[in-house]
């Protein structure tokens, strides 16, 4: 949830052209192929959840699905399963490559093709999310996980108010108020577990009334509560506050057992009882798929390449011109830029040694996640802040190649070093890239140009994702640039 070098093998250039524009993958509109599965867990008759998902909300993932070249596979956790496999319906994406699970509401096809995106080109990582001194419930093969916050009295705290011993006072009352939560001091959580922000708000009065507000958040959405007691908050003494957090812990662990259950909220699931025999992705038949053979072929012949470039967008089945994302475990918080201009200018030797460029992202358009709330708040004050600061920008400062001209059928590494502007604040970056160029559609010659690199969100005020430190504010930056001759 969201508050706020790599070098390839050298292998051909029409090999790293026909897997890099895509041609390994089925575009928008090409007839399916097994060499992508999106494979969709469910547990047919089991309640609402499954019967509005399975009626109202897979036919629509059907069509996304086959509409990218992706086959759907429909299937019965309740007969066997992979032991990742906790709740239905579950989302699971694979290729050659690897395989994903989606984390995210199943009412928001938009995130799911930007996961589908996302997967087929780089898969998840395989660390667990680890949590430490929080709430879980096990629930079948499922475990649901609930971080709390405990805000600092306000109003007028009690004299000698030492939060910190408040804190612990309160959890104690809360973990006796939960019927199904558990406080573990460690939890490892796969990619299948759910989970739940509660948010107590307490407030003192001079005459020592304590008025408690509460909020219940889902892991799929930071910014707007599932269930919220403002309005008409738990009253009572401060001398009986730990019956009041009880009585809240209670209140937050019923609206979470009614989100779980709700059918249209886009967070209910069914756990997956822990009794239904576990099986190998092999034995029910999903081992990955193999990787698509390539036919080499003679290329075209090949145009002059020019010395000036201009960046075009990416096509549907090209790779995301510029996909973020968080490391593992918190690689399900994934997103591309859409869009940006920039120009690329190669001397007369078509040397990169002297080249020149710069590029630049529009923050209040061209960013995405895949869901209009999600892109709301990575473009609000607290992250991009795009309202102020619209662009982001890197401007090439130096670039050393390998003393040859680039040319048709080879890869040509190189080091930049540059200027990288984000939230009006301008650091040195350097990177490791690989510059090809190839003949594209109608024979018009193109640059391929892949790089990989880090940031850290701290040196630009960002606030990162929820979870584990480095983590949580290391973002990584796939990029994969395709540039047109300039006119």
């Amino acid at each position: 949830m969201l508050k706020g070098v790599y070098c390839r093998p050298k292998i051909s250039g029409l090999i790293l052209l026909m897997a890099w524009v895509g041609l390994l993958m089925p575009p928008l509109g090409r007839a399916v192929s097994e060499a992508e599965q999106l494979i969709v867990f469910v547990q047919p008759g089991v309640s609402p959840v499954d019967e509005v998902f399975q009626a109202r909300h897979l036919p629509e993932i059907r069509r996304l699905a086959e509409a990218m070249g992706v086959a759907v596979h429909v299937v019965d956790a309740a007969q066997r399963s992979p032991a990742e496999i906790a709740v239905t319906p579950l989302i699971v994406y694979q290729n050659h490559r690897g395989r994903s699970i989606y984390q995210g509401r199943t009412t928001t096809p938009q995130r799911i093709q930007n996961f589908i995106r996302t997967s087929r080109y780089v898969p998840q990582g395989q660390a667990r999310l680890r949590r430490e001194q929080i709430p879980v419930w096990e629930n079948g093969r499922a475990r649901i996980w609930a971080p709390l916050k405990v805000a600092a009295v306000t109003g007028t705290p009690p004299e000698g108010y030492d939060h910190a011993a408040f804190v612990t006072e309160a959890l104690q009352s809360i973990s006796e108020g939960f019927q199904h939560f558990r406080f573990q001091k460690i939890a490892e959580l796969g990619r299948a577990d759910r989970g739940f922000y509660m948010d107590f708000y307490p407030w003192l009065s001079p005459d020592g009334t304590l008025y408690l507000s509460l909020a219940l958040y889902s892991q799929f959405h930071c910014k707007q509560p599932v269930f919220e007691k403002k309005k008409e908050p738990l009253v009572g003494p401060w001398q009986e506050r730990g019956k009041l957090f009880r009585t809240a812990a209670a209140l937050l662990e019923e609206a979470v057992t009614k989100q779980i259950s709700d059918p249209d909220g886009g967070d209910g699931f069914d756990p997956v009882s822990s009794g239904i025999p576990r099986a190998s992705w092999e034995q029910i038949g999903f081992a990955l798929p193999f990787a698509p053979q390539i036919e080499t072929a003679e290329s075209p012949a090949p145009a002059a390449i020019p010395q000036n470039w201009i960046l075009e967008k990416s096509g549907p089945t090209d790779p995301l011109m510029i996909q973020f994302r968080f490391p593992a475990p918190l690689d399900h918080y994934a997103g591309e830029v859409a869009a940006g201009r920039g120009e690329f200018f190669l001397p007369e030797s078509l040397q990169i040694d002297g080249a020149q460029g710069y590029v630049e992202i529009d923050t209040q358009t061209a960013v995405t996640m895949g869901e209009p709330v999600l892109d709301e708040a990575i473009r609000g004050s607290v992250m991009l802040n795009s309202k102020k600061y619209p662009t982001a920008k890197f401007l090439v400062e130096s670039m050393t190649g390998d003393g040859q001209p680039i040319a048709y059928g080879r890869l040509t590494p190189a080091n930049i070093r540059g200027i990288f502007t984000l939230k009006g604040k301008s650091v040195p970056l350097s990177s490791v890239a690989e510059f090809e160029p190839v003949i594209g559609e109608g024979g018009r010659p193109r640059l391929l140009v892949r790089s990989a690199f880090q940031i850290d969100l701290r040196t630009f005020d960002v606030e990162g994702a929820d979870g584990p430190a480095p983590a949580r504010y290391t973002l990584l930056l796939d990029v994969n640039f395709v540039l047109k001759a300039k006119d």
